[in-house]
């Protein structure tokens, strides 16, 4: 069977039931006293007068005409107009004692009758049922005129039930024969999530059972549905670049269009730079962006980007960048989701960096997995490039985070301090990339004033990177050593060779001086012999 279905006035909540309550429904909306029952109760009516073009009555046997029009009047709900004009009715039964409920109910019907009103709500269905001694009594007087009724003239009724705080059954057990649904409001524990609403029952509908977010506002109630989750999305074999000098090559030529990357780093070390770069450059080459801050004032990331080379910050703002910051501790994370949600399409974003999620984890330590999750399926329903940074305590070895998030990302970036030789410098790893052929190295990269991040190089000559403190590597150690016994045997080796030479030199020296003297004795025997020749003459 299909219903037609009527807007609560709520789209948040309508999104909870198919779309809205079925026409001729009577629903109960229970709650402890100050949960928004009154507030949800009037956005229906005033829907249907508003936008629907259907008459309303709103029957009261707990506040006056005069607090309910100063009440909803903050809301910016004028029911004063329509009442003016003939389409809004507020029966006052405030006074009513038992004995006068029946001519009270029967004025309730004479009044839909009259206007042809198409919504009713009735506050509240917990005064009705103690003016009956016998709750049977009160449950077939109730079935016949709010049930039957209503129904067979067309009027979508909802009934506001209390209950009292540290109570956790509606109302006084009759309720189930009378509502087609029940739709029920409770307090929440902080500033950020200060109600909840769920859907508990609605006849012929599919409807979504957790709690969600409420939050009453100047503008009436707005209710958070929670972002769909599947596993399924349109793929892209589009590359972008990262707005990081030398770490594109690095990466198969950039981030595949439509991923979610997690950077990955403690305080200080990067993750917010390398964000932004990628988040800027996407704005330079025409795609509109947003940085969204969870710690830093947006007037802060301006200041660090102008540091960074980007003096032309209100340039980039004017082309399409959108730099936000949120305070978490007043937004609840379903909120959060929405206005990112709201963000995307006002802009048009096709990248975002979320900088950084791991604000919650103090307010929602329990809740990280499903608060990221849900945010990696608005990025990828949205077919947006992500960066989200998170904050990690380094340590000694490959241990990423203690959220146990970083298996929601496609992509995950580690980036780590490293000491060098008594100096501190700052490493890059990419852990992981989906459908990448990515550089396995560490890599070493710089910020810089003017320039802000670039990769610097493979550090291929060091060890002990992930301990954090780095050391030259063994086997060049080996070589040079190796090299140096090498060159030290060629020394020696040249030393003996010359001091052979130089024996050999000494040698051919000696011999020499020997025959000529031996031919200086012979000349002068022979001139000897010749003087003695010449005596004897």
């Amino acid at each position: 069977m299909t219903f037609e279905r009527i807007s609560t006035g709520i789209p948040g909540l309508d999104s909870l039931m198919e779309g809205g309550i079925p026409r001729g429904f009577t629903v109960l909306v229970a709650g402890n006293p100050g949960s928004g029952k009154t507030v949800l109760a009037s956005h229906f009516l005033y829907e249907g007068l508003k936008n629907a073009g259907e008459s309303g009555i709103y029957v009261s046997f707990s506040e006056s005409r005069e607090q309910f029009f100063n009440n909803v009047e903050r809301l910016g709900m004028d029911f004063q107009k329509y009442e003016g004009e003939g389409k809004f009715h507020f029966l006052d039964l405030a006074s009513v004692t038992r004995e006068g409920i029946q001519d009270a109910l029967d004025e309730v019907v004479a009044t839909i009758r009259d206007s042809h009103a198409q919504r009713m709500v009735v506050d509240s269905f917990s005064a009705i049922s103690q003016a009956f001694d016998d709750l049977n009594e009160a449950r077939i007087a109730l079935q016949i005129v709010l049930g039957k009724m209503t129904r067979a003239e067309g009027v979508t009724s909802m009934l506001i039930a209390e209950v009292p705080v540290g109570q956790e059954s509606i109302g006084s057990g009759i309720e189930e024969f009378v509502a087609d649904g029940i739709i029920k409001l409770e307090h929440g524990r902080t500033n950020a999530a200060p109600l909840g609403v769920r859907v508990i029952k609605m006849r012929g509908t599919d409807i979504d059972r957790e709690t969600h977010l409420a939050v009453i506002s100047s503008k009436g109630m707005t209710v958070y549905g929670k972002q769909k989750l599947r596993l399924s999305y349109p793929m892209s074999e589009e590359r972008i670049r990262t707005g990081v000098p030398g770490l594109d090559e690095r990466a198969g030529g950039g981030f595949l269009r439509g991923t979610t990357t997690a950077v990955i780093g403690a305080s200080g070390v990067g993750k917010t730079t390398l964000s932004f770069q990628f988040v800027a450059e996407g704005v330079r080459a025409g795609e509109p962006g947003i940085f969204c801050s969870l710690e830093e004032a947006p007037d802060d990331i301006r200041r660090m980007a102008r540091r960074y080379g980007y003096g032309d910050i209100e340039s980039l703002e004017e082309a399409g960048l959108a730099i936000v910051s949120v305070v978490v501790e007043n937004l609840h994370p379903d909120a959060f989701v929405s206005f990112l949600a709201e963000q995307i399409k006002k802009t048009g974003a096709r990248r975002i960096a979320v900088d950084s999620i791991s604000a919650f984890e103090q307010s929602y330590p329990d809740e990280m997995y499903s608060i990221t999750k849900h945010l990696v399926a608005l990025m990828r329903e949205h077919g947006v490039t992500s960066i989200f940074t998170l904050l990690t305590t380094q340590q000694a070895g490959m241990n990423l985070t203690e959220l146990g998030v970083s298996s929601l990302f496609q992509n995950i970036i580690l980036l780590r301090y490293v000491e060098v030789e008594g100096a501190m410098r700052r490493s890059m790893l990419i852990l992981k990339m989906r459908s990448t052929n990515h550089d396995e190295s560490i890599l070493e990269f710089t910020i810089s004033d003017g320039s802000g991040m670039r990769i610097a190089g493979a550090m291929d000559e060091y060890t002990g990177i992930l301990t954090g403190v780095a050391q030259r590597l063994y086997k060049e150690f080996e070589a040079r050593k190796r090299a140096m016994a090498q060159e030290g045997a060629q020394k020696k080796e040249g030393r003996r060779r010359r001091s052979e030479f130089e024996a050999s030199l000494g040698k051919k020296a000696g011999s020499s001086g020997s025959r000529q003297k031996g031919e200086r004795g012979g000349g002068g025997r022979q001139q000897q012999q010749r003087r003695g020749r010449g005596q004897k003459r």
